[in-house]
């Protein structure tokens, strides 16, 4: 008996043997978007623990993508053997691998995900090949969802726009790679957890009034021109005050914000997404929280998944998206200055020295933005006494919503490997421009 036919029956051996389903998938607090070695049941109710058996040479295409989808990762001669099959009428597969592409992109929209984090999650569990496959998806859906007249939050159709306009990042693959890359894609779809919602889904009534407390744009103007004037000047004394200028604008729309509001009147906190990529993922987090918290949000940092969940209502979000992208920007910059670096003997501190840069930068850069906003709120809780009983009305408020959503959620510290790095960090933050005019960070 050949090899392959033993594998084969001991494989339908092992089907027939499970009694037991696997306990479904879960994103516990801090957690990525992991493949599970489990299936969820699908859209199309067509999941189980273990595929059965399916007759590959008679089955339709989307019977055999469906079962090669379930088989992903939990039975690879399974899911071989599908792909085989699939690969014999590669035009009718590739369609029913888009078609399941689909119709999981749809299942995610109700619970909880948005297009960038599809994008951001796809291509950081599997390979930039994938992420194209998965953009071109999401681009698709949602011109679809325009041409029918949808619904969609402004930040939705943002996030679709940048999509667009993102090239190509693979080179054209043999078709039996395509199928492979488009069955995987719809596999890994379908195993993503459930998500706290950051953004109305498609069709949601509250898509209408989505601008409600957003920071005004003739606001964002004059922030972003009193940081096109920082980054251009030659003279550091006068870019750190055009750059504090424009953090107090903000401390002083936040307040305003605040004031317009009784107690009984506050609203409810919104969440975002804020995506964070490799190298130093855990330091650049760590300055997205310190900006989030300079400006009375709070941040939970899911290291595996690449994302910091910020808790916060919107026009205070709205600063951190703005000062947290540009305070990452500048700080990378700073640090490749710094070039490579070794220890006495010879040997790479590279890493090390720019992972702390990172920490010590955010660090003192939260210490700075938290000195400006407490300025202001001094400045104008002396002359009106509601606002200290409101902002901390609102951080309750906050606090709670965090609370809600990562129950589990607990505080981290940091170690620093390199002190060279963490105080060149700290240097670098004292001088820092609060913020660069560059477009946000992607978000949910």
């Amino acid at each position: 008996m050949g090899r392959n036919n033993q594998q084969r029956r001991a494989a339908r051996k092992r089907r027939k043997q499970r009694t037991r389903p696997s306990a479904p998938d879960r994103m516990s607090r801090g957690a990525g978007a992991r493949p599970p070695t489990d299936t969820r049941r699908t859209p199309r109710g067509g999941l189980s623990d273990a595929p059965p058996p399916v007759d590959t040479g008679s089955a339709d295409p989307d019977t055999l993508v469906r079962t090669a989808v379930g088989a992903w990762r939990v039975d690879p001669v399974t899911f071989e053997e599908t792909l085989a099959a699939l690969a014999g009428n590669f035009d009718a597969a590739q369609a029913a691998a888009s078609d399941a592409i689909a119709e999981a992109i749809e299942h995610q929209w109700a619970r909880g995900w948005t297009p960038s984090d599809l994008a951001h999650v796809v291509p950081r569990q599997l390979t930039s090949a994938h992420g194209a496959i998965v953009v071109a998806e999401l681009v698709a859906d949602g011109h679809r969802r325009r041409r029918q007249r949808q619904p969609l939050h402004p930040r939705w159709l943002a996030q679709l726009d940048a999509l667009t306009a993102r090239a190509p990042t693979s080179r054209p693959h043999p078709p039996d790679a395509r199928l492979r890359q488009l069955v995987e894609v719809a596999a890994l779809l379908l195993r993503l957890p459930e998500l706290p919602a950051t953004v109305p889904a498609p069709g949601d009534v509250r898509n209408s009034s989505a601008a409600a407390g957003r920071l005004e744009p003739r606001m964002l103007d004059r922030v972003r021109a009193l940081l096109a004037k920082a980054e251009s000047t030659e003279f550091e004394d006068e870019a750190e005050a055009l750059t504090a200028k424009a953090q107090e604008l903000i401390a002083r729309h936040s307040i305003d914000e605040a004031l317009l509001h009784a107690r009984d009147r506050l609203g409810e906190p919104s969440i975002r997404r804020m995506t964070i990529d490799d190298p130093y993922a855990d330091a650049k987090g760590l300055l997205l929280s310190e900006v989030a918290r300079a400006n009375r949000c709070r941040a939970v940092r899911s290291m595996d998944a690449g994302w910091v969940t910020v808790f916060g209502y919107e026009h205070d979000l709205d600063a951190v998206e703005v000062l947290a992208t540009s305070l990452l920007a500048q700080a990378t910059a700073a640090m490749v200055r710094f070039g490579s670096r070794r220890d006495a003997a010879g040997r790479s501190r590279t890493r090390s020295f720019r992972r702390s840069f990172l920490l010590g930068f955010g660090q003192r850069i939260g210490e700075r933005l938290v000195q400006t906003t407490e300025a202001e709120v001094a400045t104008t809780s002396a002359a009106d006494h509601r606002l200290l009983p409101v902002l901390a009305a609102r951080d309750d408020r906050v606090e709670a919503a965090t609370a809600k959503v990562f129950p589990e959620a607990v505080r981290r510290v940091t170690s620093v490997g390199n002190a060279t790095g963490w105080y060149a960090g700290r240097a670098a933050a004292d001088v820092a421009d609060f913020g660069r005019a560059v477009g946000p960070l992607p978000e949910g």
